[in-house]
Order: structure tokens, then sequence, then C-alpha cells
């Protein structure tokens, strides 16, 4: 934030070559975006319709409002050069990016489909198209893009990740360790290829190998919360509890403002509740409370909490903590079924009936194949535009863009 305002103020003291270089509008709107002004940030982009670089100006700023997820002033930007721009390849995936982002899945085919008319039929292509197809609910067909994808482009990682949580999200597990392992082949250094590994490997109950795998991404990048927790839970699995405790510690020694380590390390502590360590229930709930001090909006320490009430038999306690769960997180269908508990324990026939009726619509929709029901409690949205900083132009005026930005 800092940087942003200083970047700000120097670029603000020369107006006139800012207007001048392409890269420094670029570089400005970036820095507005990042300090909440999308107003102006959006009336700095507009600048680059005069700039020295044209078109390729104009793609630039595009890129950047993607980048800041202002998805609607990237579209309109990438729609004006769509005569000038003499790549249309480049230009169209980046404006079907941009719909698909927008929630324009069928406008985003639509422009798809014009490129592959007209022979550019690239990996990047296909696997947006896959995307799409995803979105729709259209899973046979987004799989079979997703391996043509592959085919045009066997080198590419991000297609086996995606694919892979695809499968993962359909129930296909056996599908997603297979395009996991082609990930680690191609991409031996990849913390996200070895994480997925990992993910497929504990669903298909192969601990051990899940072990082995978490702990290699955790190696590669020791920040990512994802493989951490994925480490911690499959050595749990493995009966190591002392070894998850440890990989939960050094995580939150790593990133100490991370409250979903804390929260799911307080979660697990609850699990061994009742072992011959009286500690652990209190360290427990001091996990979660410390959770909702980095993150009020969190529902699962609310939940865990109110589920630990309702256990002690404290059912008003229970019954608020699981109310606010129930606010903070409506779409979990083990709130509502604590929460029926625990109305049913006041005699609240009516309020436990109804939510026992939002749990069942809830689990099943959770069980259904592609409903986003994963490890890790995210539904895979598709690629995203990269939030590098804005490379220099070179020579040519264009800037040299991030890989899955083409």
């Amino acid at each position: 934030m800092k940087d942003d305002r200083t970047a700000v103020k120097m670029l603000g003291l020369v107006p006139d070559l800012v207007r001048e270089r392409p890269e420094s509008i670029a570089a400005l709107a970036r820095a507005l975006y990042h300090l909440g002004n999308a107003e102006q940030a959006r009336k700095t982009l507009r600048g680059l319709r005069f700039s020295s670089a044209g078109a390729q100006g104009v793609l630039l700023g595009g890129q950047v409002a993607a980048q800041a997820e202002d998805f609607e002033t990237a579209e309109r930007m990438f729609m004006s050069i769509w005569v000038a721009y003499p790549d249309r390849a480049k230009l169209g995936y980046n404006l079907a990016l941009a719909q698909y982002h927008r929630g324009r899945i069928e406008e985003s085919q639509t422009t798809l489909r014009k490129l592959m008319v007209a022979g550019h039929e690239t990996s990047d292509i296909e696997n947006l198209a896959g995307w799409c197809f995803y979105r729709q609910g259209k899973f046979k067909e987004a799989v079979a893009a997703m391996d043509e994808a592959i085919a045009l482009d066997p080198s590419a990682e991000p297609n086996y990740l995606d694919v892979g949580m695809m499968l993962i999200e359909l129930k296909q597990v056996s599908g997603a360790l297979v395009a996991a392992q082609k990930a680690t082949e191609v991409a031996p250094e990849s913390y996200r290829a070895y994480r997925l590994k990992g993910l497929a490997e504990i669903k298909l109950g192969h601990v051990v190998d899940a072990v082995k795998s978490f702990a290699r991404a955790v190696e590669l990048n020791p920040m990512d919360r994802e493989s951490i927790l994925g480490l911690a839970s499959a050595q749990y699995d493995d009966g190591a509890a002392q070894a998850a405790e440890r990989t939960f510690r050094q995580g939150m020694e790593r990133c100490p403002r991370d409250p979903i380590l804390y929260q799911e390390y307080g979660a697990m502590l609850l699990k061994l509740a009742g072992s011959n360590d009286p500690s652990t229930e209190p360290r427990a709930v001091s996990l979660l409370k410390s959770a909702l001090k980095l993150d009020s909006a969190l529902s699962e320490p609310h939940f865990q909490l109110g589920n630990l009430a309702l256990r002690k038999g404290k059912i008003e306690e229970a019954v608020q903590h699981l109310e606010t769960a129930a606010k903070l997180g409506p779409k979990g269908s083990k709130i509502h079924y604590a929460l029926a508990r625990a109305y049913g324990r006041l005699g609240k026939g009516a309020k436990a009936a109804r939510e026992f009726r939002i749990f069942e619509r809830l689990k099943a929709e959770e069980e259904a194949p592609g409903s986003g029901a994963s490890a890790s409690g995210t539904k895979p949205m598709g690629p995203a535009f990269p939030g590098e900083e804005v490379k220099k132009l070179g020579q040519s005026g264009v800037a040299s863009p991030p890989t899955r930005n083409r």
C-alpha cells in the first residue's frame, strides 16, 4: 500500500512523461486500483487510447484492469481494439477470459468459437473452453476440452492441474491422480502439482503416499497454506498426531496471521480432546478464538465452538455460536445439522425441523458431482489473470504477457 501511494505521488509529478509512456500509464493505473481508487484508475487507462503504443497499449491496459478484477473495463478495452489489434488469437483469448470472469459464459464461448473457426486453436483456448463447459455443468465436454488442451501442449502444467481438480470435483479421483503424476513429471519443482497429487492420494486412502506428496509441496513452498493443511491432515490420518501438530506450529510460525491455520489446528485438537492431555481442549478453544480475532467473518470456529458446547450440554451457548455460524456460512450442511440438534434439545421442534430440511438439501448438493465440495472447501473457477507487475514495454511496445495471459 505504501509503495502504491509512493508510485502515484512520483508519477503525478511528471504527468507529461506518464502520458507519453504506456508502461507508466499502466503502472499508475495499477497503483490506483491497489489503493481502491478504481474510477481514477479507469480514467487513467482511457489515456492509453491516445498513447504512442496504440492498440498494443490498450491491450496492456485491459490486462491491468483484468488483474485488478475490473473485468467490465477489461472487456470494454479489449473490444475497442478488436479490428485494430494484429494478433487476433492473443486479443481474443484475453477478451474471452475477461468475459468468463464476468460470468458471461456464453459470450466467452462465442468468442472462443470465433477463434477456433479462424484456425486459432491453442492449448490456452481449449483450456478456457473446458472451464466454460464446467461452469455450465457439462462435465464430459469440460474434461474432453482439457484433454485437447493437453494434446496441444503436453508440457503445460496448468492443464494437468485444471483437469485434475475437475476430476476430483467430479469424484473421478483415480483419473485426477494420473493427471497429478503427469504434472509432477512436466513440472518437478511445482508445489501445486505435488499438492494435487497429495489431495488425490488422501481421497483414495493412500495416506502414506499423501504424506510424502504434501511434504514435498511444503518443501517447495513453505508458505502455501493448502499444502500445510494437507500435510497436517495426512499425518493425522496416518496416526501421527504429534507430527501433525508440529506441522501446524511450523506453519503458524511462518504465517502467524493466517486465521485458517489457527482454525484447522484448533479443530484437529478438538478431535484429540479426551486424550491423556487435559490441556488439549483449552488449547483448541484458544486457537479457535484466535482465528476469530484474526478474521471475525469465519464460520468454522463458531461451528466448532458451538458443537463443543452442545456436547457439554451448554445448549444456549451452542445455539449462539451455531446461529452465528449459519449466518456466516449458510451453505454448510453440517452447521444446519448441528443447529437442528441444538434446537431439538431446547424443545423448539419447528426450528429443528426447518434446519434439518436445510441440512438434507445442502448435503445432497454437496454430494452431487461438480458440487465443489473438495477437501480445500473451494470450487475450481478457472484460469486467472495473473497479478504480476506489468512488465516493461519492449521496443515493439508490447508487454511480454505471463503464461496464462496470452
